[in-house]
């Protein structure tokens, strides 16, 4: 028996949905998402995902996006786990179906680890003498460019904050799902309340919660995060604004 404890906000999101899924070596997991589209970060092991017509070839560190409506047949070459975020709840609450083949806001999109590494060390390089908190390295597509969106309602972006750092207090309408990818002696502040990290954990921050995230261990940390953010976007109402205390 184990005793969990009680958290005091709400650890859930309408139109977010985020998992695991833990593939054995040589074994396949088929899935058609009902969404608009998936995200995956492979967290540990490498393999093959034939999405639709194509073909994304991963390993530990990539991400991918896919789009929804489209069989999707994941098969590992030794054990694999892979993070995958849909906007599936947005779908079932509405009653609607994913796209049609062919016809889905986001074609397939593949981020290798090293690419999203030199990216994230090239924004370090130009942004050094820059007073900012902390790095992002934001996903997205030719066709969601303008919006800096992954998918039409969702956005990604692998955050980064140096040792010792501690954002600034800040809120946004949109809610965040994330996953601390390496984060050791990190933590969460929401609406006053401190929250360790642990590793690959998925993490809540409530949408209009005042937050901050703070790197007190030795090394710079990584943490993707998913948001709703694109309704607001569309809406004209991120809401977003720092919160000095």
């Amino acid at each position: 028996t184990c005793a969990l404890p009680i958290c005091a906000f709400p650890a859930t999101s309408p139109l977010v949905l985020a998992g695991y899924a833990r593939i054995r070596p040589n074994d396949a997991w088929e899935t058609t998402p009902r969404a608009s589209g998936a995200v995956h970060y492979v967290i540990r092991g490498s393999g093959t995902s034939q999405i639709g017509e194509e073909t994304v070839k991963w390993r530990e560190g990539d991400l991918f996006i896919s789009p929804g409506g489209v069989l999707h047949i994941h098969n590992a070459e030794e054990d694999s786990v892979l993070w995958i975020v849909t906007n599936e709840p947005q779908f079932r609450h509405e009653h609607a179906q994913p796209p049609a083949p062919g016809d889905a806001p986001t074609p397939v999109v593949h981020c290798t680890a090293d690419e999203i590494k030199r990216q994230i060390d090239y924004l370090y390089e130009i942004g050094k003498n820059a007073e900012i908190p902390g790095t992002a390295l934001i996903i997205s597509s030719d066709v969601q460019e303008a919006s800096r969106n992954a998918l039409p309602t969702l956005t990604v972006a692998m955050n980064t904050l140096d040792p010792g750092i501690t954002q600034r207090p800040h809120r946004h309408n949109s809610v965040a799902v994330s996953l601390v990818v390496k984060g050791e002696n990190c933590y969460s502040t929401v609406d006053g309340k401190r929250k360790d990290w642990s590793p690959f954990a998925t993490t809540i921050t409530p949408p209009v919660s005042v937050h901050s995230h703070t790197n007190a261990g030795n090394e710079r940390c990584f943490f993707l995060i998913v948001q709703d953010g694109g309704f607001y976007y569309h809406a004209r109402a991120m809401g977003f604004e720092f919160v000095d205390e």
